[in-house]
């Protein structure tokens, strides 16, 4: 008998459905090309239940008659090309209905379309690709089109549908790429019978931004430089140095008017702005790449979200230079409109030397401190500092704050570290507010005051924090995000009070903090609410428990980050001679929690070699 069988068309069709019908955004994608591709100027999307109930793509296009109509659900079957060899020259999105026959295999769809030369319209239901119903009907010219209850019949793809937040997030992305992509067309979005974007056609990418983006976008955002060459034409609008995100969703490409997703270009933006935001930090860009159809191959992706360029690299390089030059010139438009009003303030190094002598802290034992060392400090120690924030020296002092949190760590016997007497040393001082510098016998050791006080903080909230000293504040911060990240965040809010930053929705698009751990109260809690909101983006794939476990180590980190002391800051002798203390207790004492390292020891075997004393 026979082992290999010949499946069914209804079930063929189905098992395409999962190339193009992934998640409810993948549907959304689908029919609003095909509205675009119709010559619509108004689009509108409906969504239930995250599109698990219902997605819903009302258009103003050409439409179609009642052969069409039914057409569009048959497979193969197209407006746009009658032989393969067409694909390369193709610039529209695809055909009315590409993908409808898989759609329809696991849905129940309505059509509603008519023509605008017509009388009448067309009204087809279709359920699990069965025709139920087929009829004229009066109606507007254009098209609206409903899936219902995806995948109602197959419910073993149902169940690997994302959280409703999450598919709910990627048809925001979605919408705002169509928005950027088409500022000519009126595009709105309504959520559970409530609206929730409006965007009328706008003459400009910036406008389109007031429209989707906070206010607070607005001014950092520049016109990027037109790039024009044989192999690209590239333009856009991106962020300026003073404005970053903690993830990559504000980012958008676009090749051939096609939203894409590329790594690569991703990377090549970036690099345009090294040395101007900190790393692991992102900007918000829209860019818009045009290359000649036979140089771009659109079909390596099942739902076109990738391309392969035929000049990768010139296309890279090119979008990292002109990322580089549009930043230059508008720093220096900034600098001139500065030099115009006021001169430019002249900073110089400088080395602080601490006038007040050592009082009664136990000397920092270097014995004890390189004993569980497992590798010592050296050039090749500081390559690990992968994501290292740069830190902008500020003027001035810390006297009046302690070093040490509100809490400390646990005094059980198996946690003391025994402290033999050290070798005498000497702290000469902050070299350029910065680096702690002490005299030891064996050479010349540093310590990275902020990476050090980092890694003290990263400890104690990652060990105690459930038992965290608060403070309530007398006036609530109030924090204003847009609605898709209140959205993201709210439910992950509770990770927040367990560690201590108590924190409660107040307006659809508003944050009230009441109270906050003693060691970041006068620190931008803003900032944290927003990496976390990056974080939440980032890793929303892992398994919950590592997904709550990296939330958990990230927030810890970021919290150690704004509460350390920061490059810079003055240090005096008894602060410096705590943190020393404080940093021989600390478990992982040799990084902080970003991979920097917390100290060097230049030898004096080195330095006698760098002044040619020994060979």
């Amino acid at each position: 008998m026979a082992k290999i069988k010949q499946l069914s068309t209804h079930e063929a069709q189905k098992i395409a459905a999962g190339e193009v019908v992934e998640r409810p955004a993948n549907i959304v994608k689908e029919l609003v090309e095909n509205s675009i591709d119709a010559g619509a100027t108004r689009i509108s999307i409906y969504v239930k239940d995250s599109g698990k109930e219902l997605i819903r793509v009302v258009d103003n296009g050409c439409g179609m008659d009642s052969e069409d109509a039914l057409l569009c659900f048959n497979r193969h079957a197209t407006s746009k090309i009658t032989h393969v060899n067409e694909l390369e020259s193709l610039t529209t999105f695809g055909f009315r209905g590409e993908a409808l026959a898989s759609i329809a295999s696991v849905s129940t769809i309505t059509l509603t379309t008519k023509e605008e030369q017509t009388l009448e319209g067309t009204y087809i239901r279709i359920s699990a690709n069965t025709i139920e119903e087929h009829a004229p009907i009066a109606c507007q010219t254009g098209t609206d089109i409903g899936i219902h209850n995806l995948f109602f019949n197959v419910p073993a793809r149902k169940k690997f549908l994302k959280t409703a937040q999450t598919e709910w997030r990627a048809i925001q992305l979605l919408f705002n790429a169509f928005c950027f992509d088409y500022p000519h067309i009126h595009f709105s979005l309504f959520a559970d019978d409530k609206q929730v974007l409006n965007c009328p056609p706008v003459l400009s990418l910036k406008n389109r931004a007031l429209q989707l983006w906070e206010p607070h976008y607005n001014p950092h955002l520049i016109e990027l430089n037109k790039h024009t060459s044989n192999e690209c034409t590239i333009t856009g609008i991106i962020s300026d140095h003073q404005h970053y995100r903690y993830d990559r969703s504000g980012i958008y490409f676009f090749v051939n008017q096609r939203w894409i997703k590329n790594q690569s270009l991703s990377s090549a933006l970036v690099k345009g702005y090294v040395n101007v935001i900190p790393e692991g930090r992102y900007p918000a860009a829209v860019i818009s790449i045009t290359v000649p159809p036979h140089h771009v191959d659109i079909n390596i992706h099942p739902r076109k979200e990738e391309v392969k360029f035929l000049h990768p690299k010139k296309i890279e390089a090119a979008l990292q230079m002109a990322v580089k030059k549009t930043l230059e010139h508008n720093l220096s438009q900034q600098i001139k409109q500065d030099i115009a009003f006021k001169p430019i303030e002249q900073k110089s190094l400088s080395f602080h030397q601490p006038t007040q002598q050592p009082i009664s802290f136990k000397p920092f034992d270097f014995d004890t401190f390189f004993a569980q060392q497992t590798q010592p400090f050296t050039h090749e120690t500081e390559t690990i500092a992968h994501s290292a924030e740069i830190q902008t020296p500020k003027q001035h002092t810390i006297d009046s704050v302690a070093l040490s949190p509100a809490y400390k760590p646990a005094e059980e016997k198996n946690e003391q570290i025994h402290v033999a007497q050290g070798l005498p040393y000497n702290i000469i001082g902050q070299y350029n507010k910065t680096y702690i510098l002490i005299e030891k016998e064996e050479g010349l050791f540093l310590v990275d005051q902020h990476a050090a006080h980092e890694r003290i903080l990263y400890e104690l909230f990652s060990t105690r924090f459930n038992e965290v000293a608060t403070v309530n504040l007398l006036f609530p911060s109030v924090i204003t995000l847009s609605p898709h990240d209140i959205n993201v965040l709210l439910p992950h809010i509770e990770l927040l009070h367990s560690n201590g930053i108590l924190i409660e929705q107040s307006g659809p698009q508003q944050l009230m903090v009441q109270s906050l751990p003693v060691t970041i109260k006068d620190q931008p809690i803003d900032e944290i609410i927003k990496a976390m909101i990056g974080w939440i983006n980032d890793h929303q794939s892992l398994d919950t428990l590592v997904f709550k476990k990296t939330l958990n180590e990230k927030l810890h980190a970021q919290m150690a980050c704004k509460a350390a002391v920061k490059a810079g800051d003055i240090l005096t002798r008894e602060k410096m001679e705590q943190l020393l203390q404080d940093l021989e207790k600390t478990a992982n004492r040799f990084s902080c929690p970003h991979g920097r390292p917390t100290g060097w020891l230049l030898s004096l075997h080195e330095i006698e070699k760098k002044f040619r004393r020994k060979l």
